[in-house]
């Protein structure tokens, strides 16, 4: 979003270069992309994150600024000076969550002509082009304050009807660019008794637009639900300037505020002009939001020593209000601030992300996670026996329950589960081992294993679980005797396997990972020789080599020694292998694809011709190996 310095400093004092401000507002939360300078003006371009809604203005920019480097708003109060006007409008609000406030006023007597040249200006460093004063003036309000507005011409509406409901799918309304848009099923139109007229909250319709012979208009500033305008952006494939505020939330009390502004600038523009009585609309007013405040919390989140004092002032620099330990949320965050969580993060925003302490872990006092190397210990240990993990979901088949020996009230039931599949957490792993065998029928054998956690009322533990397919259990039997335990490997009924449609003998056996008693010395976890190493830009030079050796050499050990030959050998891989009377008594060929790469630029031809000829030589004086081109031309 562009943003004018100049406009900025109509809302609060700056006293910092542009340069100085962006640096400063790209530290506090709102990276700048660039500043640029444009005539007298220079323009700061934010990258507004989508949470912060209430910053898609001039006006929230400033409150921002003004926390920043506590000083003061400079807000203009306008007072609207209100005539008797015979015309009226008929809200008829279908769904109060569709509209939960319409504020709106009419203006009777404009003349359409220019905007002033200033607004224009002003508007064009925001990427805005002038249209015409009313079109001008509600765009130049809505990036003033965040309250998208709109004008209707209101003898282009019968009998004054504004009624707001949801469209029903293929209805269509022409908006105000000339496009005839066929609609979702839910998106928020106004209409009266012949026509749609309006896309609320995102364009206008042509039906209602204000041209040059408009003498009335009723200008809106209304809260519409902002799901609904993003499901309805989305689906039309059209985002506009008041979409994309509605879709992040706009501020319930600012809509006078910016219906008083465009009202009375229009009055300047009009000195002619009648402004109507204010009509507002509360169907739906929100909850304040409170939230508990803990500093002793704040401070252990952040690793902090603020005080309580020092973080109160911090938070009303924001706008937020406090009494005792309740933070009251202005009604321009609600959308944002929700957890104690949230107030910690504004918090750290005003004390200075840079001010935050580095902790480096202190790799003396760090404690292994014994659990976690535990369980890759076993992994490993079945792995290496031939058994394959798997990895399920926790849930448990509602329909699968009675047969697998469960009853329902001995289960941990989901409070708003997605279906009746995901409505029970499982008690065991056998259901879930049962599913991966039914899903792999033509699989000659299967022999898996998984360990996680399993759930009852009274808790959840870790268990392991294995199950083999086939008559003879002797893998499983090796696993449990590998592992040291004691237990029956148990075979899965037929009605079991019916009810899953494995067509096959299934044996399983369960354990608690506690059961599994392994001690400490017998498995580590040695992390201290991984490095980083940044990815190069270049894309690797890849070589091929074949050599004559001794069938008996091990291929693995010509790889490690081709590897450490040089640093800029990316990889070495095995492509071929065989042996043949033709390379003589007792040889075999090998051949490897040789991967090179430089870290900051691309690999010279002189450099890989001598890489090349190291290997070669390494591959004779380590192993007799001689290239297989020399050998067979």
């Amino acid at each position: 979003m562009k943003i004018s310095y100049e406009w900025l400093k109509d809302y609060v004092e700056i006293v910092k270069t542009p340069e100085k401000l962006a640096k400063d507002l790209s530290l506090f939360g709102h990276e700048v992309e660039s500043v640029e300078k444009i005539g007298d003006d220079y323009v700061l371009d934010f990258e507004i994150t989508p949470n912060r809604g209430d910053c898609l203005s001039i006006l929230g920019l400033a409150r921002e600024i003004a926390a920043l480097y506590k000083t003061k708003l400079q807000i203009t109060n306008y007072e609207v000076k209100t005539e008797k006007i015979d015309k009226k409008i008929d809200v008829k609000i279908v769904n109060p969550q569709l509209c939960p406030r319409f504020t709106a006023r009419i203006i009777d007597n404009i003349t359409i002509g220019e905007s002033p040249k200033r607004m224009q200006g002003k508007l064009a460093t925001y990427g805005f082009r002038p249209i015409n004063n009313i079109v001008d003036i509600t765009n130049f309000a809505m990036v003033a304050t965040g309250q998208p507005l709109h004008a209707f011409d209101y003898d282009k509406i019968q009998n004054g009807l504004m009624n707001i409901r949801q469209a029903k799918k293929g209805e269509e309304v022409m908006t105000l660019d000339g496009q005839n848009r066929v609609l979702n099923e839910g998106a928020i139109i106004i209409e009266d008794e012949e026509k749609i007229y309006d896309l609320a909250g995102i364009m206008g319709g042509i039906n209602s637009e204000v041209d040059d012979k408009t003498k009335t208009i009723v200008l809106q500033g209304a809260i519409f639900d902002p799901i609904l305008i993003r499901k309805a952006s989305k689906y039309l494939n059209h985002i506009t300037d008041a979409s994309y505020r509605y879709e992040r939330g706009v501020d319930f009390e600012k809509t006078i505020a910016g219906v008083d502004m465009a009202a009375s600038l229009i009055k300047e523009s009009c000195p002619e002009a009648k402004i109507g009585e204010l009509i507002d609309i509360k169907s739906k007013k929100p909850r304040a939001c409170k939230i508990e405040h803990d500093m002793a919390k704040v401070n252990k989140l952040l690793g902090t020593n603020i005080q309580e004092k020092e973080a109160q002032d911090y938070l009303t620099r924001l706008g937020f209000k406090i009494n005792d330990n309740i933070v009251f949320v202005p009604s321009f965050r609600e959308y944002d601030v929700k957890i104690w969580q949230d107030l910690a993060e504004e918090i750290a925003r005003v004390y200075g992300y840079n001010n935050l302490a580095k902790n480096n872990l202190d790799k003396e006092k760090a404690k292994e996670n014994e659990e976690f190397i535990k369980t890759e210990y076993i992994k490993d240990i079945l792995a290496n026996l031939g058994f394959v993990e798997i990895y399920s979901y926790s849930f448990i088949d509602q329909a699968k329950i009675p047969v697998l020996g469960y009853k329902i009230e001995e289960l941990v039931q989901i409070e708003k589960p997605l279906s009746p599949e995901t409505e029970y957490l499982r008690p065991s792993l056998l259901g879930s081992l049962l599913n991966v065998i039914a899903k792999n029928p033509w699989a000659p054998e299967v022999n898996i294993f998984e360990i996680e956690k399993v759930f009852t009322p009274s808790g959840e533990k870790l268990q392991l679980g294995l199950a083999s397919t086939g008559k003879k259990a002797e893998l499983l039997w090796k696993a449990i005797e590998t592992l040291n335990l004691k237990t029956d490997a148990l075979v899965v009924e037929k009605k079991l396997l019916d009810k899953y449609k494995i067509r096959r003998p299934v044996n399983y056996a369960l354990f608690s990972l506690d059961d599994v008693n392994i001690a400490s010395n017998k498995y580590t976890l040695d992390i201290s020789h991984n490095k980083y190493h940044p990815i190069s830009r270049y894309a690797p030079t890849v070589r091929d080599l074949a050599f004559i050796v001794e069938k008996d050499i091990d291929t693995s050990n010509i790889i490690e020694e081709i590897s450490k030959n040089d640093g800029r050998i990316l990889l070495v891989e095995l492509f071929d292998e065989f042996v043949s009377e033709k390379f003589g008594p007792n040889k075999k060929n090998v051949a490897f694809h040789i991967w090179l790469q430089e870290k900051d630029q691309p690999m010279k031809d002189e450099d890989i011709e001598e890489i090349l000829k190291k290997i070669i030589s390494v591959v004779a004086d380590k192993f007799g190996g001689k290239l297989r081109s020399e050998e067979f031309k």
